[in-house]
């Protein structure tokens, strides 16, 4: 059995997830035992993808999140996803003991359930969940839904999968080592050097959206430009940025 987080308390099917109202934004309503539940899934980000498709994932919440955010195939994610870079199936979702989130398609249940790993599966990203719908409900685990999906052509799209998203995640760290000063400073509330970073992002027509938005929710075009940016604009020690600011030059690291 597979913890939702890692830790050792025993789910409860009395979890009230009621008192968590202020990280949904929406008053939750727990599912009354009869009531059904459908197939959910879960966007989970490259970087912890790798770690499922490795068998390494340990925590299927967020880093601090309490609750465990889920989505049924009808829920239309206010992003695109220009990786395609596949989701979790919960294939039994009941037994995470599931409540409606407050927000249409969106479910949420306890970060600290247990979850049997065989009814968690990977759908590939090239597979889209709304035209696995009708397909889903009836597949019990795993193991199943790798037969339903080819076996052996199911293996090598998480062999593609892994391997994309592993040169996905080189290169967000690669550029995250290089944006994440910036971000600091343009969130600091410090006018002078925010005003330095406005100035930088409108000469190398870079937008507040590209320096901080997730990097797969990005346009390669996009991606490219930012990467470019950076790597013109900042000295190879990249520490200038944490000192003053010149507001003359072509680059808040100078």
């Amino acid at each position: 059995m597979t913890r939702t987080n890692g830790q050792r308390r025993a789910p409860g099917v009395n979890d009230d997830l009621a008192r968590y109202r202020y990280h949904t934004g929406a008053a939750m309503r727990r599912l009354e035992p009869d009531e059904p539940c459908p197939v959910l899934l879960r966007d989970i980000g490259p970087t912890a993808l790798v770690l499922f498709l490795e068998a390494r994932l340990r925590r299927l919440a967020g880093p601090t999140s309490p609750i465990l955010y889920m989505r049924t195939s009808a829920f239309r994610e206010p992003y695109i996803d220009y990786e395609s870079t596949g989701r979790l199936v919960f294939l039994q979702p009941k037994q995470l003991t599931p409540w409606h989130s407050g927000v249409g398609q969106v479910y949420v249940a306890s970060a600290d359930h247990v979850v049997d790993p065989r009814t968690v599966a990977y759908l590939p990203g090239h597979i889209t969940p709304e035209s696995m719908a009708g397909v889903l409900v009836d597949i019990p685990d795993a193991a199943a839904l790798r037969e339903v999906l080819g076996g052996g052509v199911y293996d090598e799209a998480r062999r593609h999968d892994l391997a994309a998203l592993k040169a996905l995640e080189v290169d967000l760290r690669d550029v995250d080592q290089l944006a994440e000063p910036v971000r600091r400073v343009f969130q600091s509330g410090d006018r002078q050097r925010v005003d330095a970073i406005r100035l930088w992002m409108e000469r190398n027509a870079v937008t507040e959206a590209d320096l901080c938005s997730a990097w797969h929710h990005l346009p390669r075009t996009r991606r490219e430009r930012l990467r470019d940016a950076l790597l013109a604009g900042t000295p190879r020690q990249r520490s200038g940025i944490e000192g003053s600011v010149d507001l003359t030059g072509g680059s808040p690291w100078r």
